[in-house]
């Protein structure tokens, strides 16, 4: 039992942060009435945004914004330190962390107020003696410091729970599968002629997508002073490099253009269009968006000039390949041939239901985009988590100098 005590102390943790989250979820600001909804109904891009962060849009609770505000701004802070690698030598992690505080201190405080604005007729009576400048500063501020709220937990959850901070948006995954197929109750689940192929696709899709998600492009390396009897070295990257970034991220970008003409009471037609995935140029703009994404996220996850430079810091070479900048170029011949195709994945599962359903003028059809969706990240986490479970394990049954240990 000894070898498992700290992998059950992280899991008995991550539960308690998972189990705080739902929670403080169901707790209303003070002085609304609360009105709770299941994820699910129409697709919409308010709905793909919630789900992916788990936050709780439709409801004026204390941890409405969700993981939105961490992910953002430490997806933001990822890429300007990957444009720009003098600067990113220069900042400590004391450093880094203050950076993302004030990022998710400015970010939440921006998602709050078209949030707080447009919960303002959920008031109730017994607030009437505060004026609404003052019942919308403070929801403001309850908002944004719930949002500060979560962040503290999810970096809580990265040094003492398993599964990393995004583990966290689980319950509002759960919450998005689950509103899927209750949206489809009657145009789907009580029909066995539909239930059926419903399941068949969805064995399907989790088959492929784990079968896609953790196969490797690997390509052999020669250590210095690795004995005859070691296994050949080799440096492997995933072929859905990106992973799930593209997806929460796209989905901020598409609901950006609307938010914003909220904010300042502003209207424009055409770009709500070219924004709205209800119609074929918003669809087309969603997939294209997840595809560039895809391929960005792939060099900012790899970044094939700092492997060339670890490489040929440590002695290390890619067997055939001089060190240096022929192997910077190499890397990144490989990761643009890889993530090109491998990027095509996460557009294709989500825009092809919204395609099918727009024709077909079945929107439990268009659906299915998020039910897919939330499939693949919670992939993502299953992988986050097992990974996580792998390195105790390991780390715990790790002998240097034990009676196991081989000898030549």
């Amino acid at each position: 039992m000894k070898p498992y005590n700290e992998l059950i102390k992280k899991g008995c943790f991550t539960l308690i942060m998972l189990l705080f989250f739902y929670i403080g979820q169901g707790i209303p600001v003070p002085g609304y009435s609360a009105n709770f909804r299941l994820p699910g109904g129409d697709f919409s891009l308010e709905k793909m945004l919630s789900l992916t962060t788990g936050g709780l849009f439709s409801s004026p609770t204390l941890l409405a914004l969700g993981m939105g505000p961490y992910m953002t701004v430490s997806i933001l802070l990822s890429v300007g330190l990957f444009a720009n690698r003098e600067v990113a030598s220069q900042i400590s992690q004391e450093m880094r962390g203050r950076l993302e505080i004030i990022g998710i201190f400015i970010m939440a405080l921006l998602q709050s107020i078209p949030l707080a604005f447009n919960l303002r007729n959920s008031v109730i009576s017994k607030m009437n003696f505060l004026s609404p400048l003052a019942v919308f500063l403070f929801t403001i501020l309850c908002f944004v410091v719930g949002a500060l709220l979560i962040s503290w937990l999810a970096s809580l959850n990265v040094i003492y729970g398993l599964g990393g901070p995004f583990i966290l948006i689980l319950p509002g995954i759960m919450k998005g599968i689950t509103g899927s197929l209750v949206a489809n109750y009657n145009s789907v689940l009580i029909h066995l002629e539909r239930l059926l192929p419903l399941i068949l696709a969805t064995i399907v899709f989790v088959g492929v997508t784990v079968a896609i998600y953790f196969a490797e492009y690997r390509f052999d390396v020669q250590r210095i002073g690795i004995d005859q009897y070691s296994k050949e070295g080799y440096l492997a990257f995933r072929l859905l490099i990106a992973g799930s970034m593209p997806l929460m991220f796209a989905t901020t970008l598409m609901y950006f253009p609307a938010y914003l003409m909220q904010l300042f009471h502003y209207r424009n037609e055409f770009v709500l269009g070219l924004f709205n995935v209800r119609q074929f140029s918003g669809i087309l703009t969603y997939g294209l968006i997840l595809y560039v994404l895809g391929i960005l996220f792939s060099f900012v996850n790899i970044m094939p000039d700092q492997i060339a430079k670890d490489l040929k810091e440590s002695g290390d070479y890619i067997v055939g390949v001089t060190p240096g900048e022929a192997t910077k170029k190499y890397i990144n011949k490989r990761v643009w041939g890889v993530s090109l195709i491998g990027s095509l994945f996460l557009p294709i599962v989500v825009t092809i239901p919204l395609f099918v359903g727009l024709v077909t003028g079945h929107p439990s059809i268009s659906n299915l985009s998020n039910y897919f969706a939330m499939l693949f990240v919670l992939v993502v986490i299953y992988d986050n988590l097992q990974q996580d479970v792998k390195f105790l394990l390991y780390k715990n049954n790790y002998e240097l100098f034990g009676t196991n240990r081989r000898t030549f």
